[in-house]
């Protein structure tokens, strides 16, 4: 096969529109990013600023523009549609979605993750405004709201359906408990890459390393569940090439931070392509270190609570959390903190994708 046969082959492959979506969303976010930066700068009150609990060497960066999550997604957007457009067109597969339920099914995951970057957004933009930022009850009302909604339209319209989500006689039980089960998972991973992203490039780059292992389970038949999770896959991939992008601007020193808009969003994209693809029991070892920043906040604040009750006075397991704050005040440098927990990430990712193809880990849902 000479070299134009061969390429002609390779652009009907599986293989192509993974690169290609993964590519375009890489070249859309080096492309917007230096005019997003320049217009964040213009628009008032959008720069970060520091919290009482941040690190005095985290000063400095007051001022440094956030709401880069915008870029992120709206690169990652922008490349799923072109893909799609693109595949339907040059396949000749537009007859095959013709049924409107089957073209919207393609975008309910994406669509739950630009929700979500909505309401970072609004509780990034309050907080420039001085406001303060979303309450806390608010917040979690929001993304109760968009987590049932989405599954509400996944067990609505998904054909097949997750085994979790279909009712048989005799297990009546195991169909609420799913649900609430998988809204506690989007909740929970939202939440852990929001307390994750405040050190330069850790969230972004944990994120081109989710992005890469949903790629891999593309060639895994068990995690398929239908056109749903098959847009989460290609829709994570684009992600994570915006992400990748994204870094050259994020990472130390951070040109631009993503805030809430970004993290929120690719906290639920986590969450819930676990759900699609029934990989939820994969997640501590893809979104290790997301956790890891989660519970050290849960226990250092859990632990001063009942200390405070015991003596008077509370005490605290970190010297600051979430974690990585810790490190940063025992001396390490921030790369140091982000290459170690990149590093870190990626192996227990391999030790959970081995658990997941010798089938020790079970699929849920």
């Amino acid at each position: 096969m000479n070299f134009k046969n061969f390429i002609q082959a390779f652009i009907f492959t599986p293989y192509f529109f993974l690169f290609a979506f993964w590519a375009l969303s890489w070249v859309l976010m080096l492309a917007i990013g230096n005019p997003l930066i320049v217009w964040l700068k213009g628009l008032k009150g959008t720069k970060w600023s520091p919290r009482e609990d941040t690190p005095d060497s985290h000063l400095q960066k007051a001022g440094t523009p956030s709401m880069g999550g915008i870029g992120i997604i709206g690169a990652a957007f922008l490349s799923l549609v072109s893909c799609i457009l693109f595949f339907v067109v040059s396949l000749s597969l537009l007859a095959m979605t013709q049924r409107a339920s089957e073209i919207a099914l393609i975008f309910v995951f994406p669509l739950l993750v630009v929700l979500h970057a909505l309401l970072g957004f609004a509780d990034d933009w309050s907080k420039a405004r001085g406001k303060g930022g979303l309450l806390a009850r608010q917040k979690l009302a929001g993304q109760v709201a968009l987590a049932i909604g989405f599954l509400a339209l996944i067990i609505a319209y998904s054909s097949p359906r997750p085994p979790g989500f279909v009712i048989h006689q005799g297990d009546v039980w195991i169909w609420p408990v799913t649900i609430v089960l998988c809204v506690l998972v989007i909740i929970g991973t939202s939440n852990a890459v929001n307390l994750t992203d405040g050190i330069d490039g850790l969230a972004a780059g944990l994120s081109v390393q989710v992005g890469l292992i949903f790629a891999i389970l593309m060639f895994d038949t068990t995690s398929m569940r239908g056109i749903t999770s098959v847009s989460a896959i290609f829709f994570w991939l684009c992600l994570g090439g915006a992400c990748l992008g994204f870094l050259s601007f994020n990472k130390y020193p951070a040109k631009v931070f993503m805030g809430d808009t970004g993290s929120l969003a690719l906290g639920a994209a986590l969450g819930a392509g676990a759900i699609l693809t029934s990989t939820v029991f994969l997640l501590p070892f893809i979104g290790f270190i997301f956790f890891v920043e989660m519970f050290s906040v849960i226990l250092q604040v859990l632990y001063f609570k009942w200390t405070k009750r015991q003596s008077g006075e509370g005490r605290r397991i970190f010297r600051r959390a979430p974690l990585h704050h810790h490190f940063e005040l025992g001396g390490w440098s921030e790369r140091r903190v982000v290459w170690t927990f990149w590093l870190v990430n990626l192996l227990t990712s391999i030790v959970g994708l081995a658990l997941w193809y010798l089938e020790i880990l079970p699929r849920f849902p």
